[in-house]
């Protein structure tokens, strides 16, 4: 049974992405101890025509971080997870940062900039400096536009060393559930001690300063900070760790 606090957030591809922090403020207000929260986005035709219209879609598989990479590529999911306020060890949501940098209204801020304050705001909340994480999940759509943005906000944040790699090249761009799905894959990369790699990327543009993973690895995975932007700017970064 479920009472309390309800709402939607949409912010397109950052929405389940968002719900975390939401949950976060609800819990840090005293209106509830826990909270369940995820997104679900299905694939709909108006959706992909209305990304065709932006010239935003790959006609081939998605290449995040790919020298010739195209675009989206559209997938569906649906994802939840149960937020529950206490000290008890375990995985964590340590911080979160967001920021509304209204560059454009579907264009990321070319430098990056806020991308960068998302991701700051996380570190800060969570108390933690960027040496502390071991692993980047990038919003890494594959368009060249917002892998380029991206990067140098994570340059700026974290240099050139730390470990990072987009997902979106297994799973598609889920949108509106993509911030959920990522959060469930930094959790599993903590627990399972895993790091992937950029799937389908074949040869790493040279524009790109930060390290982008070539091949998956195995090594110990302490804390993993998730990224999603949204359209208009809309930009969430979710800090995640162990606690054990």
């Amino acid at each position: 049974h479920l009472d309390g606090v309800s709402l939607s957030i949409a912010t397109a591809c950052s929405s389940s992405a968002k719900v975390f922090a939401a949950a976060s403020r609800a819990m840090a207000a005293g209106l509830c101890d826990a909270a369940v929260v995820g997104g679900v986005d299905s694939l709909c035709l108006t959706t992909l025509y209305g990304f065709n219209a932006l010239q935003l879609v790959s006609p081939e598989v998605c290449r995040p971080a790919d020298a010739k990479r195209k675009g989206i590529s559209i997938g569906e999911a649906a994802g939840f997870a149960l937020l529950e306020r206490g000290n008890e060890p375990g995985l964590a949501l340590l911080g979160y940062g967001e920021s509304s940098d209204a560059h454009h209204m579907s264009t990321p801020h070319p430098e990056g900039a806020g991308a960068a304050s998302a991701m700051r705001g996380a570190l800060q909340r969570a108390g933690l400096t960027p040496a502390d994480v071991d692993y980047v999940n990038l919003h890494g759509t594959g368009t060249p536009a917002n892998d380029a943005a991206e990067d140098k906000g994570v340059c700026a944040v974290f240099g050139e060393r730390t470990p990072c790699s987009s997902t979106k090249g297994w799973t598609g761009h889920t949108l509106g559930a993509a911030g959920i799905s990522e959060a469930v894959f930094s959790l599993l990369c903590i627990e399972h001690g895993f790091l992937p790699r950029s799937l389908n990327t074949r040869r790493l543009d040279p524009a790109l300063r930060a390290a982008v993973l070539m091949e998956s690895r195995q090594a110990p995975v302490r804390r993993v900070l998730s990224n999603s932007f949204g359209f208009g700017g809309s930009n969430c970064s979710l800090l995640f760790g162990s606690t054990a």
